[in-house]
């Protein structure tokens, strides 16, 4: 008899989560909400192994699952639920070993999606999405304006460009709900950059940096923070808005946040 699920390996899934579109996979936490609160892989979806059966609805059914829990054993009772499902026609993984095999980056706390006012149009949405790209462009800035000479200079020089990129991509889509738009470089400037992404506050992480005596590993540590807080958010207002024009958006903001992610974290060979 086949198995409703396949297994793999904290390996396989960070090499299958590396090369799959955001669109095309949904990472599932079945542990409990004060676990998830505590720390969560970045992107997951919080769905309770005691909830699924109840709340299924809220998982796409065509999209491959990749299902995690503490150790993996609430992780395979999850899968064997989801994978049975008469409605899911995507492929089920279960991560053999969970949370305690993972070593790479986790999320501390939910993701503030409280940054975004869910109550409002689309084209809201997204022009609170380029305030947070500016926030982030900000800091890269502060960066460099504290390191100007650091080894890590060169990092933060394209994480800046980055951002300004990423805002660009964010107001194309905003752009075209608009019927006289200003031009993006209008737009941009006007934005206060008051909240990084992921929802981070901007001046407390300015006064962290400015305040600490911070080392080349922490400045980058800082950076991966706020790129993988980043992708945590935008991969749960995807979630938020599946089989909607908007979650198409976030994705795309996901897979642009994938870039960044690397950026940063390979930026941790210039502090050996």
């Amino acid at each position: 008899m086949e198995k409703e699920y396949q297994d793999l390996t904290v390996d396989e899934v960070r090499e299958f989560m590396s090369k799959t579109r955001e669109d095309h996979y949904q990472l599932v936490d079945v542990r409990f909400l004060d676990e998830y609160e505590e720390d969560h892989l970045a992107g997951a979806i919080l769905l309770p192994v005691d909830e699924i059966e109840d709340r299924i609805s809220e998982l796409s059914s065509t999209k491959d699952t990749v299902v995690y829990c503490l150790s993996g054993k609430r992780s395979v009772a999850a899968s064997v639920f989801i994978g049975t499902h008469p409605d899911f026609t995507g492929r089920v993984y279960n991560m053999l070993g969970g949370y305690l095999e993972w070593d790479g980056h986790y999320i501390e706390d939910m993701p503030n999606l409280k940054v975004f006012d869910t109550d409002g149009a689309d084209e809201d949405l997204l022009y609170q999405a380029m305030n947070l790209e500016k926030g982030a462009h900000k800091f890269y800035e502060l960066v460099l304006e504290k390191f100007p000479n650091a080894p890590f200079t060169p990092v933060m020089e394209k994480l800046v460009k980055a951002e300004e990129a990423h805002a660009h991509m964010i107001y194309k889509f905003w752009e075209k709900s608009q019927d006289n738009p200003l031009s993006f470089d209008d737009v941009y400037a006007s934005l206060p950059g008051d909240i990084l992404e992921g929802g981070l506050d901007f001046d407390e992480l300015a006064a962290k940096l400015m305040q600490k005596d911070a080392g080349c590993q922490n400045v980058i540590e800082m950076a991966i923070t706020i790129e993988f807080s980043a992708y945590d958010l935008y991969r749960n207002m995807a979630h938020l808005y599946k089989d909607t024009e908007m979650e198409k958006h976030f994705l795309s903001l996901c897979q642009s946040e994938k870039e960044h992610m690397r950026i940063a974290a390979d930026a941790l060979h210039h502090c050996r």
